[in-house]
């Protein structure tokens, strides 16, 4: 079974997504960025594009996020960004 982590991605208007996620893809300036359970402490910068969430069931969620900011920390990962927008 697989490690999970929270996920939040937050805009101005509020939290985007809030779950719990065993693996994220996403944009940063220089390509991209898959992030499991346990990842070691990390900021970087996006410049917007597609995120994709696979959450503890499996479900895969897709987004087109904005330019932001990603952190992940003890578990716990915050993408900060200007939009985000569900392509379910």
């Amino acid at each position: 079974m697989a490690s999970n982590y929270s996920l939040k991605i937050i805009t101005p208007q509020g939290a985007a997504y809030e779950g719990t996620v065993s693996h994220t893809f996403l944009p940063t300036e220089n390509g991209f960025v898959g992030v499991l359970a346990h990842h070691a402490p990390y900021l970087v910068s996006s410049k917007g594009g597609k995120l994709v969430a696979r959450e503890d069931t499996g479900l895969e969620k897709t987004f087109a996020v904005g330019p932001g900011f990603f952190e992940v920390n003890h578990d716990t990962a915050v993408f900060l960004t200007q939009s985000c927008t569900s392509k379910e």
